[in-house]
């Protein structure tokens, strides 16, 4: 083994090591072993006499009711009982005889086997003798040879118990011995090998903590340096390297400074250069990096790297979305400028390293304001169009409507036939163009909001009503928890009605069997308004613009689809009364529609 190396000098340690660790597991196995043999002969030896003299006590003791028995009743049973207890007490004498481990434990034995001998021998003269001699013989010789016995034995428990005692008291003297020894072995072995320990780890990181100091020059920049490390093992061939990397660097550093340079004057040039306003905060959302149109954009003249974003920037709507990236609706806001409203959607980004670990969110605000233009143009035209459709579409409707009940003349099945699915497109086109008529005003403010305290529960409860018998038939549980109390809000109640009544309404008309429930709760500054079916379901791709215009989770041809603006509608209501919606669902297993509206008393005041 080279110790001149670092593998050498760590094994050189362990050896050392596990030497020592030798020494005191030997050390220890010595030590148990003794207080094994100590306990030995505490539990073992001196334990079978104690046993033994115990067993014999109560023989004895049984042949001497025996005895008695034999003076008042049946001799059969007494004479049984003292031979059987005989056997016992030879059995134990027998054992204990096996067992002397002591001084004098051998001559009370024999004392005890004599008298024992001789009481058995007065039995049987107990036994032979009349009745009214029995008394005397067990008075004058039986009973008193029973106590010499009993006598006789206590004093060989007594012998084993004192030798007990002594034993043990020289296993704790043992084992007082092994603590002190093992303590005083365990320091000295501490205190080499905190020595050796002390001794190896200097050899061992003085080399380390010079290759350390040049890292630290080199993460400075600092590639004007060299480290000397004397030393033949991996260190030094690992400051070899060092030193051959540092020169490396230098040549690489002249190479590429200028390439580096005009990287960064690159990527500067082509943020600056953005038509949208761009903004980089970091994890505490300061400024990182902000591109011309959006220093423009707010006014800002002055350097603002490293401010937060609310010093710089006074726009709560776009930092809570900042603090949000995740959040699924879109974010729009205005912003008036040079006396013109324009509007902005909020883009933001989170970028991850490849650690998975934030870095920074990129916020990328988008100019629509010509977007909100057209769309307000085509909304205008779209009501222009529906109005101009409203009249043909009514005259065509009483004039089929004349036809098809034969006020013009009795009709054939096919003339019906044809008039009658003209009557059911007529009655579509209608609904299409009052949906599109409802949206039209209410995106363009002209729609009336009368808003009041309203009571939630009264209104779902009117609103259920016609659902019902509708329910029944398709063996669907329509139901109103009803979970609280007076829940009022501040709202328009048709209109509130027309959104719950549309909900329900989409519920029935996909769903063939199971339940519907429809529930309303306070929640601190709102009303939560949920309707819930475990129908079938909306497509996970369809659910973030389910809310849009005209788009349908449905097949476009299936005739229960409607007509794709209910759910418009129902946004732009709740988005009248400052309020949201939106939905949860997964796919085959049912859907919850969600709204809240402003609670009465809090209609002035922010969300929570």
């Amino acid at each position: 083994m080279n110790i001149k190396t670092l593998k050498g000098k760590i094994l050189l340690g362990f050896a050392v090591m596990i030497l020592i660790l030798t020494g005191v597991v030997g050390w220890s196995i010595y030590n148990f072993e003794s207080l094994s043999n100590a306990i030995n002969d505490i539990l073992v030896e001196n334990y079978r006499s104690i046993k033994a003299s115990d067993s014999m006590v109560e023989s004895i003791e049984r042949q001497d009711s025996a005895l008695l028995l034999l003076l008042r009743t049946s001799e059969e049973q007494g004479q049984e009982i003292f031979r059987r207890n005989e056997k016992e007490f030879y059995t134990w004498l027998a054992r204990a005889e096996d067992n002397i481990t002591i001084e004098g434990e051998g001559a009370i034995l024999e004392k005890i086997n004599e008298k024992y001998f001789s009481f058995v021998s007065n039995f049987d003269q107990f036994y032979n003798a009349e009745e009214d001699q029995r008394w005397e013989i067990y008075n004058q010789q039986l009973l008193p040879r029973f106590n010499e016995i009993k006598n006789d034995i206590r004093e060989l428990r007594e012998i084993n118990r004192q030798a007990m005692v002594e034993a043990q008291r020289s296993a704790n003297s043992r084992a007082n011995q092994a603590i002190i020894y093992t303590i005083v072995l365990a320091l000295l072995v501490i205190a080499f090998s905190l020595i050796f320990a002390f001794y190896l780890t200097k050899q061992i990181l003085r080399p380390i903590k010079e290759l350390e100091k040049g890292i630290k020059k080199v993460a400075d920049r600092n590639f004007q340096q060299q480290i000397e490390v004397a030393s033949e093992d991996e260190i030094g061939v690992l400051a070899d390297e060092f030193n051959e990397m540092i020169a490396k660097l230098q040549e690489y550093e002249k190479l590429n400074v200028k390439k580096l340079l005009m990287e960064k004057e690159k990527s500067e040039a082509v943020v600056n250069n953005l038509s949208s306003p761009l903004i980089v905060t970091d994890q505490d959302h300061k400024i990182v990096l902000i591109n011309e149109t959006a220093k423009e954009l707010f006014s800002i003249k002055q350097d603002v790297i490293n401010t937060h974003f609310l010093e710089v920037i006074q726009a709560e709507e776009i930092f809570e979305y900042i603090k949000n990236p995740d959040a699924k609706e879109k974010k729009t806001f205005k912003l008036k400028k040079d006396d013109k409203e324009r509007h902005y959607r909020i883009s933001t980004r989170q970028v991850i390293d490849e650690d998975e670990e934030y870095q920074f969110t990129v916020t990328l605000l988008e100019d629509i304001t010509r977007l909100k233009e057209i769309d307000s143009m085509k909304s205008e035209f779209v009501s222009t169009v529906s109005h101009e459709f409203r009249t043909p579409l009514t005259s065509m409707n009483m004039g089929l409507s004349m036809v098809i009940n034969e006020d013009t003349g009795e009709l054939n099945e096919e003339q019906r036939e044809l008039l009658e699915a003209a009557y059911e497109d007529v009655e579509r086109l209608t609904e299409l163009v009052n949906d599109l008529l409802d949206l039209s005003k209410i995106e363009s403010g002209r729609i009336e909001m009368e808003f009041d305290k309203v009571d939630v529960n009264d209104i779902i409860e009117k609103t259920l009503n016609p659902f019902y018998k509708q329910a029944e038939e398709k063996e669907i549980d329509l139901k109103f928890k009803q979970s609280e109390d007076n829940i009022f809000a501040y709202a328009d109640p048709s209109k509130i009605s027309w959104v719950i009544s549309n909900l329900v309404g989409n519920a029935l008309r996909y769903a063939d069997k199971g339940k519907i429930e429809v529930d309303a709760e306070i929640k601190g500054r709102r009303v939560l308004v949920s309707v819930a079916d475990n129908g079938p379901g909306i497509p996970r791709e369809y659910q973030s613009k389910i809310f849009d215009k005209f788009v349908r989770a449905g097949n476009d041809k299936d005739e229960k689809s409607g007509t794709g603006l209910g759910l418009a509608i129902s946004k732009e209501i709740i988005t009248a009364h400052n309020g949201r919606i939106w939905v949860d669902s997964e796919e085959g297993a049912g859907s919850t529609f969600s709204f809240y509206i402003p609670r009465f008393g809090y209609q002035e005041g922010k969300d929570e």
